[in-house]
């Protein structure tokens, strides 16, 4: 296999993985950046799962640690980055993979409050946190790559305002830091991905 991500440190945020038959993005992401021959701080707020995203990288032979943290939390964020750099000295790339929907989302006229509150902390506060946090990391070492997890939900949808918003924040969020960065090599993408 290329191993064209050898000696590269990447933070996978959201590299745990929720219930289901299928491998999640974040998890994904992880194993295949480790095969690639990345470094990967597999971050999750559920610490038993980033464990095992963690182990299943190890069983291939594999560099991962895992790290537990709650991206809603500008601590947790800074804790993330500080984490990474200090255990392997730079910070090649950022993903952000974080998502959360329902629990009281809907279109404009019926969304709750706390619902809308809660998604766009979540989906895109936390996203501007870790960048924040992992930015000045990539100036002064002369660049990086960061990417943030986005929805087609973005671009079209109509039943969940929160969650399409905040997605959509996201892809501005994405291209404000890209233009401020560019001439210090970071560079940024969005991936627009299935609801």
């Amino acid at each position: 296999m290329n191993r064209r991500l050898q000696g590269k440190t990447a933070i996978i945020v959201g590299a745990g993985q929720s219930a289901g038959e299928t491998i999640g993005n974040g998890r994904a992401i992880a194993v295949l950046f480790a095969r690639h021959g990345a470094q990967v701080l597999c971050v999750d707020r559920n610490l038993e799962s980033a464990i095992e995203t963690a182990a299943m990288i190890a069983e291939e032979g594999g560099n991962a640690a895992p790290f537990q943290a709650d991206v809603s939390r500008d601590a947790d964020c800074a804790a993330i980055v500080a984490e990474a750099k200090s255990r392997w000295g730079r910070i090649d790339i950022l993903v952000n993979n974080v998502g959360i929907g329902g629990g009281g989302d809907g279109p404009a006229h019926q969304a709750d409050e706390s619902a809308w509150d809660r998604i766009l902390m979540v989906n895109l506060k936390s996203a501007w946190m870790t960048i924040k946090h992992a930015v000045p990391i990539m100036r002064e070492q002369g660049g990086g790559s960061i990417v943030n997890i986005s929805s087609l939900a973005s671009l079209a949808g109509g039943n969940q305002v929160a969650y399409e918003v905040s997605k959509a924040g996201m892809n501005r969020l994405t291209t404000s830091v890209a233009n401020a960065n560019a001439g210090h090599g970071v560079r940024l993408q969005t991936l627009c991905c299935r609801a």
